[in-house]
């Protein structure tokens, strides 16, 4: 996803949703921000997915990635590490 991604949400969905948050004097974006940050409060609850986006931040920050035991090590290595494998099973 880009950060102008856009969302493609049915006709008649969106203009249900329109006619809802006219009548109930909201605008739809609030609705929209309120619902998704419901839905990563809930969502952040569960340990494994606080544990992998700590590792994506950690990625990004540091530009390291985990190998199977949970090393940080530079990309290249593994890269390295898989090729020597490939040799070796030749």
């Amino acid at each position: 996803m880009t950060p102008t991604t856009q969302f493609r949400i049915p006709t008649a969905t969106k203009d249900l949703f329109k006619d809802v948050c006219a009548y109930r004097n909201v605008s739809m974006s609030q609705v929209v921000i309120s619902f998704i940050e419901r839905y990563i409060a809930e969502q952040t609850r569960d340990p494994a997915l606080i544990r992998h986006l700590r590792a994506r931040d950690t990625e990004k920050q540091t530009g390291l990635v985990q190998d199977d035991r949970g090393t940080w090590v530079k990309p290249n290595t593994l890269k390295n590490i898989i090729g020597k494998a490939k040799k070796h099973l030749r």
